[in-house]
């Protein structure tokens, strides 16, 4: 008898020594729950306990353990360690912890390993809900009674938190952009308007955001950015990243269509009013957006979006600045030309344009690097083919002076001495001839009953001329003796006087004929 009892004893000491064994496995975390028990002081209210009383214990058992704990007392449940791929962030949400205070969207930060320490989560008083610290790629032996992790294979629970994809995976700011950053957590900035928060230090490109909270880091745009070629661990529940284009830009207004996604594409063909006469022309602006431009640029014109890349503020900017500043410029000017002369004077009105650009961007820090009209159409044929001999002449004297400046960049080498005085003279003689053909084009567009010149010459009386000189003839034989006589500007200048009288006196006589065309528009913009 005595011999069975000890068998049984035997066998019970036996089957609780294997039952209460347990074994956790690589890449798995044990999950330890008391079946019974008092609870004990500092416990959870969710019945998580941190002194070992009854309920889901915080502290868990570490992967590639094994042990033995009474199995009566305790159950042991093996979890999946929690993964974090590549290139990718895991959020935080703890199911544990104290109420947070009103107004607070994130819970203060406790540095508890990762979250892998829960009991110390817990002692620290550490806060439920959103966690300032992001995991990043990695594994980690978590308690996923205690916390939720948010990652991109989790569909259902960043949906549920109303988390993008997107926003799970490192900020990566490409070369030739610049990385705004915009706080949603931080102290209440002045109501100055378009102010910056000023750099903090120590965050590490606020990928320590308690640490920018606790230097007392404004809520809003930030003047530091994140720089280009860099991968930043970003908490989208802290902050949200602007990615904006330092490199240089072109933009075009132009007839084609063009895709939705361009920075240009709400910028269409310019059609202005001259003197009637209706012309359309194209426009190339190259710009910069210096980085430390980059976060003004996002204050003024707006974070909201749908595009991740930022490209929304750059819009924005390019409709309302710089667009606007060209319209307003075609408006004003457009009115103030005769036909005539702003197919003479179009580079002029370049350089016109190009210089009020560079002074409205300046304000906002956007650097105008270049601006170019391209040919221009107009209603009248014959307007079309003087503008483009025009414009044939004036290639011819661009390429002259490209070339004079190339020789004279080789000086250090004498033989190239004579050529550049070569050089030089045929680029005299090319600005000559562009002089030449513009004021013929201007006379002959004044048209013949102006021609007679009688009007000039009476002029020419007043002008300081030498004695010996006498000038005769009509139409293109003026010209030519004037402009031997008179240097061009000053023929031109002779001319546009006299015609100005000449047209007072017919009262608003028009010079060439043209097609009806409606009302002065201004510039016009294509729909997207």
């Amino acid at each position: 008898m005595g011999y069975v009892i000890l068998v049984l004893v035997l066998a019970a000491i036996g089957y609780v020594l294997y039952a209460g064994r347990y074994v956790i496995p690589a890449g798995q975390v044990g999950i330890v729950t008391k079946k019974f028990g008092a609870r004990a002081a500092g416990d959870d209210e969710l019945k998580v306990s941190i002194g070992g009383g009854a309920g889901v214990q915080a502290r868990t058992l570490r992967p590639n353990t094994r042990g033995w704990l009474p199995p009566f007392v305790y159950e042991v449940a093996c979890v999946p360690q929690v993964g974090v791929p590549n290139g990718t962030i895991g959020l935080v949400v703890a199911k544990v912890g104290k109420i947070r205070p009103p107004g607070r969207p994130l819970a203060d930060h406790i540095d508890c390993d990762h979250f892998r320490d829960g009991e110390k989560f817990l002692r620290a008083g550490g806060q439920q809900g959103r966690q300032l610290q992001v995991l990043t790629s990695g594994r980690y032996a978590i308690n996923t009674e205690m916390f939720e992790i948010i990652t991109v294979d989790t569909p259902e629970a960043a949906e549920r938190e109303k988390v993008p994809e997107a926003a799970l995976r490192e900020v990566e700011i490409p070369v030739g952009a610049t990385g705004v950053v915009v706080t949603r957590a931080g102290t209440e900035p002045d109501e100055e308007e378009f102010s910056v928060g000023p750099v903090v230090p120590g965050h590490e490109s606020f990928q320590l955001p308690w640490v920018f909270l606790d230097n007392g880091g404004l809520k809003g745009v930030q003047e530091e950015t994140l720089r280009e070629g860099g991968q930043y661990a970003i908490n989208p529940w802290f902050a949200h990243v602007v990615q904006i284009p330092t490199r240089e830009l072109i933009l075009e207004w132009s007839k084609d269509k063009k895709p939705g996604g361009n920075l240009d594409a709400a910028l269409g063909q310019i059609v202005l009013d001259v003197q009637g006469h209706t012309v359309r022309l194209e426009m190339k602006q190259t710009v910069r957006i210096p980085r430390q431009a980059a976060p003004l640029l996002v204050c003024r014109f707006g974070v909201a979006g749908t595009e991740p890349d930022g490209r929304d503020p750059v819009k924005q900017f390019v409709v309302k600045q710089l667009a606007s500043t060209v319209d307003g410029y075609f408006r004003r000017v457009s009115g103030g030309y005769r036909i005539q002369e702003f197919i003479t004077k179009y580079d002029d009105v370049c350089t016109e344009l190009a210089g009020e650009v560079r002074q409205a961007l300046a304000h906002t820090g956007v650097i105008a690097v270049n601006t170019n009209l391209e040919e221009f159409e107009c209603d009248h044929p014959e307007l079309n083919a003087r503008r483009r001999e025009i414009a044939l002449m004036e290639e011819k004297a661009k390429l002259a002076r490209a070339r004079l400046a190339e020789l004279e960049a080789e000086l250090r080498n004498e033989k190239v001495q004579t050529e550049i005085e070569l050089m030089r003279v045929k680029v005299a003689e090319e600005n000559k001839k562009l002089e030449h053909v513009k004021i013929k084009v201007l006379v002959e567009l004044l048209g013949s009953e102006f021609v007679g010149f009688e009007r000039v010459l009476a002029q020419l009386a007043k002008a300081q001329v030498p004695d010996q000189q006498v000038i005769s003839g009509s139409g293109g034989e003026s010209v030519d003796a004037l402009l031997q006589t008179m240097p061009a500007a000053q023929v031109r200048g002779l001319i546009w006087d006299v015609f100005k009288d000449w047209g007072a006196a017919k009262d608003g006589e028009r010079m060439l004929p043209k097609t009806p065309r409606p009302p002065a528009v201004g510039t016009r913009q294509a729909a997207d």
